[in-house]
């Protein structure tokens, strides 16, 4: 544009090529400015999971009480997995303690189990149980299940050998690898 029909368009108060693109840099750095600041929303927003407390079932018949010790591992267990979950975007993940759950829920049946963790504010249900069969072989059912309905979204049977802190640290590690590539079914 000559300088000429610039100033003519400016006393006209008419929008000119460079205040046109002005405008517009404008706005995008506005845009960029707001997205910075408050982030960028997730296309969907991330459930809330609730961790039931990790049930162990030992048929293993040895003679060494080990009681404390699998209390202990199965608590791990679940503060990990909720963590982790947590950590890695996919829910918003909270343990329910075990003695709320007894009380809530003294005959742990399902539909109890359901309630109690809509009540926690659940929209899906983590479930686990490990069974140690022997000293060097152990299986991990877990289960996420819709809150409302009751329905399976994801489920593994994962087996691990060994009885120690680092085999159930590593069974933990696969099973968060597990629910992040697997994905969940579509409710």
């Amino acid at each position: 544009m000559r300088v000429s029909n610039l100033l003519r368009a400016r006393a006209l108060g008419k929008p000119t090529t460079r205040s046109k693109v002005r405008n517009r840099l404008a706005g995008l750095g506005a845009t960029a400015l707001l997205f910075a600041t408050l982030g960028v929303a997730p296309a969907h927003a991330v459930e809330a999971l609730v961790v039931l407390p990790i049930k162990l079932l030992d048929t293993s018949g040895e003679p060494t009480d080990q009681a404390a010790q699998h209390a202990e591992r199965l608590v791990r267990l679940a503060d990990g997995l909720a963590t982790d979950l947590t950590r890695a975007g996919l829910y918003r993940a909270t343990r329910l303690p075990a003695d709320l759950l007894r009380r809530a829920c003294p005959s742990e049946d399902g539909a109890c189990l359901l309630k109690a963790a809509r009540a926690r504010g659940a929209d899906v249900i983590f479930i686990g149980v490990v069974h140690k069969s022997s000293t060097l072989i152990l299986q991990l059912w877990a289960r996420v299940v819709d809150a409302r309905t009751g329905r399976d979204l994801f489920s593994r049977d994962l087996n691990f050998r060994g009885d120690t802190d680092e085999a159930w640290h590593r069974a933990a590690a696969f099973l968060l690898s597990q629910i992040r590539d697997g994905g969940l079914e579509d409710r």
